[in-house]
């Protein structure tokens, strides 16, 4: 399934991608094909109609605090009285925290609404969404990954900074360097105050 996202006045947009991303990486039946960004309601409505006619599956971030006309289902609901195009049904995707989401299906065609935020992203898009849309007869399982050990990385043993942190005695050549630094300035404090006495 061929799908296209659009960012509609979307402000944290490079968070919201990394978490898509990671996500439609871990599913083989679903394909990012285009990204758009929108930034008034008529923008949306040309960038929508071409995702429209180029994927199964129209991803909107952003839009949904939006009010009177740059709301994104008021855009939506604009374009589709416009072009015609049925709602075969519309359902609700529960946000916790924040505003809800919209999975819309038009034919053999779905567009999902999504608030501009990450962590509701993160939380909404996942199997349990999925199963609502038809991907090629079967909705796989998302693949969350799994931490199964820790990576630590350790200085080798030829590094020249492990080798000064841990060197146990000073030489000889800094110990007899301090000791004439040493020498040298309580030979000159002692002389200076020599002269101020007399």
């Amino acid at each position: 399934m061929d799908c296209s996202i659009i960012y509609y006045i979307a402000y944290k947009t490079g968070y919201i991608q990394k978490s898509l991303t990671k996500k439609f990486r871990t599913m083989t039946d679903i394909t990012v094909k285009s990204g758009y960004a929108a930034v008034a309601s008529t923008d949306l409505k040309n960038k929508f109609r071409k995702s429209f006619e180029e994927s199964d599956l129209v991803v909107i971030i952003g839009g949904l605090s939006s009010t009177g006309a740059d709301n994104v289902i008021t855009v939506l609901s604009e374009y589709f009285t416009q072009a015609g195009l049925d709602v075969d049904s519309n359902k609700k995707i529960i946000n916790e925290s924040g505003d809800d989401g919209y999975l819309i299906k038009s034919g053999e065609k779905y567009v999902l609404v999504l608030p501009d935020n990450p962590e509701s992203v993160e939380r909404m898009f996942g199997t349990e969404l999925l199963k609502n849309i038809d991907i090629s007869g079967k909705t796989k399982e998302i693949a969350e990954p799994t931490l199964t050990h820790k990576i630590v990385f350790a200085p080798e043993e030829n590094d020249s900074f492990n080798k000064l942190k841990n060197t146990n005695s000073p030489s000889i050549v800094t110990i007899i360097g301090i000791s004439i630094t040493t020498a040298v300035c309580l030979t000159t404090i002692i002389w200076i105050i020599w002269y101020l006495a007399h």
